[in-house]
């Protein structure tokens, strides 16, 4: 029998089940297991982990358990992947990016925060461990802008030759875009400024002029440019990695407390439901709100601003630390209390 046959198989809990299957396999002959040969075992298999074979409650427990612990694995994997991502530019580099944007107007950068991220009430890692982070919880990012932050002269002009200097530099730029308060009988923008994004090696750049902004001299305009990361890559598909890897992971550990219980008594079996049941109301919304996120800051093409993950740690931080807890409550009762079905049921 090929070894991808056995690999398959694997997906079977260890039991009389797997061993026929193998040995029918191996009847068989055949040399290597075509697509629909291995999406079935894998199918049939995954199924049988869950046991419980007349209920289908289980599969949808199972199902939304490997979303929300496929979300922590690419949370985690993404969160590790960003302390390899290249850091910002300096020295040199983004003296370089200061000038280009603002020449001959000294300009100065600084950064909001010291190391990946930027949380406004700077807690320590205690302080974040009981009680998450600020609502303003971001990715740290450089903010560039000329010696008292205003320019003299006309900002739409400003605005063309800047994009100008940037393309001349190898920077993709977007076009502008007006910018300015909305008025309300109208719904036309009062233009009161300009807006454009430019992008290089891994680097994003948003630009903006205002004139609205309060004590602007006379003749003059506020403006100010914000450096920004992208994603990387290698970040979205450890990401990726991390999601199917969590969610493999939570359909076994369910399939292993289902199997362990499913000849328990009432009490036990309740003690390993009841605690899942509440963890999920905790934990699925904040799962199915980070999961598209993730997949919409990769395909938007700009900055991440905030990880997809930020609202966990942020609103939902003490919902998912409880949620964690009632897992745990579930699984240490199975473990504790329940025992091992005394007879496999086949998928």
């Amino acid at each position: 029998m090929s070894r991808g046959y056995r690999l398959l198989v694997r997906a079977y809990p260890p039991g009389r089940r797997r061993g026929e299957l193998l040995d029918t396999l191996a009847e068989a002959g055949r040399a290597r297991p075509t697509v629909r040969e291995a999406v079935n075992l894998l199918r049939h298999g995954l199924r049988a982990r869950l046991g419980r074979p007349a209920s289908r409650g289980v599969v949808v427990l199972a199902t939304m358990i490997a979303l929300v612990t496929g979300f922590v694995g690419a949370a985690v994997t993404t969160r590790i992947a960003w302390e390899f991502a290249p850091g910002y530019p300096s020295g040199a580099r983004l003296e370089a990016i200061e000038e280009s944007l603002f020449p001959g107007l000294d300009p100065s950068s600084e950064r909001d925060g010291d190391g990946l991220f930027h949380d406004v009430s700077e807690r320590s890692f205690g302080e974040v461990f009981l009680r998450g982070h600020d609502e303003d919880f971001a990715f740290a990012t450089v903010w560039i802008g000329p010696d008292g932050g205003f320019v003299k002269g006309d900002y739409p002009a400003w605005t063309a030759a800047a994009q100008q200097r940037l393309v001349s530099e190898g920077w993709q730029v977007s076009d502008a875009e007006v910018t300015g308060a909305t008025w309300i009988a109208t719904g036309e923008i009062d233009d009161s400024g300009r807006r454009f994004t430019a992008t290089r090696d891994g680097l994003a750049l948003t630009v903006q002029t205002e004139t609205d902004v309060v004590d602007t001299p006379a003749g003059s305009f506020y403006a100010t440019a914000e450096l920004d990361r992208l994603t990387p890559g290698w970040i979205t598909a450890a990401g990726v990695l991390g999601m199917l890897v969590g969610g493999l992971i939570g359909w076994l550990i369910t399939g292993w407390a289902s199997r362990r219980t499913q000849e328990s008594s009432g009490p036990v079996r309740s003690l390993t439901r009841e605690p899942a049941v509440l963890a999920l109301v905790l934990l699925l919304p904040q799962a199915l709100l980070g999961l598209p996120a993730m997949v919409f800051q990769q395909v938007s093409g700009g900055p991440p601003v905030q990880p997809f993950w930020s609202l966990s740690l942020t609103y939902g931080f003490g919902c998912g630390f409880l949620g964690f807890v009632l897992f745990a409550v579930a699984l240490i009762t199975a473990a504790v209390a329940g025992r091992p079905a005394r007879v496999e049921v086949s998928a």
